[in-house]
């Protein structure tokens, strides 16, 4: 399986004073159609990887560095090129519940996510169709999201940011707000998301390594704070190599 979403040299700082870098010439791959956890300690910059990878880099900030995403490059010093490197990223948030109309049914939600950035009224968009892989997790599509259990607004959160077109999807601590039952619910739903999306890769920010082990492939990566006060990232063989 070859690598199909690689950073390559990636530097970035939040001013534009290059003597004070966050990431030096860090370099990371992913392979394709996998669940990979980035592990680091508060404030090791792992929410900031997100964000760049994202494109939402302020025009005060420094940033160079390539990202392949299978096989078309993009500079990141480039502002168009970092919006068109967006377009195939999608995030769900940590507070995932802001993303949810609570009065609004499970695919009454998909539609809403499904609507483009400038609505019109010449952009009618159609009833959202369910994934089929929904249907084992007891969801009732006809009550409003609201009344779901908290591993069921996930996954609806999950499935409204992919109403767009995404070859990369992020998660920020998807299961930090859950209890056990639920926790496990949502990382059954992202293996089976993966089998039935073979173009899609997902990146978790995620310290429950007990969740991990259980339910996760084996695809790890740590960030590490140096002495410098720099960032870098590699990867990992198991989880038993890292304490956080």
């Amino acid at each position: 399986m070859s690598f199909f979403f690689d950073i390559q040299n990636l530097s970035f700082g939040f001013t534009d004073n290059q003597s004070k870098l966050f990431f030096v010439n860090v370099s990371c791959a992913f392979k394709k159609n996998t669940m990979n956890f980035i592990r680091g300690k508060n404030g090791a910059g792992k929410s900031t990887l997100f964000r760049i990878l994202r494109g939402t880099v302020d025009h005060t900030e420094f940033i160079t560095g390539t990202i392949v995403l299978n096989q078309q490059s993009f500079d990141l010093s480039n502002g168009d090129q970092r919006r068109k490197l967006a377009h195939s990223v999608r995030l769900a948030p940590q507070k995932f519940d802001e993303m949810l109309a609570d009065q609004f049914t499970f695919p009454q939600n998909l539609q809403l996510a499904a609507l483009p950035h400038y609505p019109g009224l010449d952009r009618f968009v159609p009833a959202a169709t369910v994934p089929k892989l929904v249907d084992r997790f007891g969801i009732d599509y006809a009550v409003p999201a609201g009344m779901l259990s908290g591993g069921q607004r996930q996954i609806l959160a999950i499935l409204m940011a992919l109403q767009k077109p995404a070859s990369i999807l992020l998660l920020d601590e998807p299961t930090a707000a859950l209890d056990d039952k639920n926790a496990a619910m949502v990382m059954t739903f992202l293996n089976d998301l993966l089998k039935d999306n073979p173009e899609l890769t997902i990146l978790i920010i995620c310290h429950d390594k007990e969740l991990v082990e259980q339910y996760a492939q084996k695809h790890y990566h740590k960030i590490e704070v140096n002495d410098d006060d720099t960032r870098t990232i590699h990867p990992i063989a198991t989880l038993k190599e890292s304490t956080l």
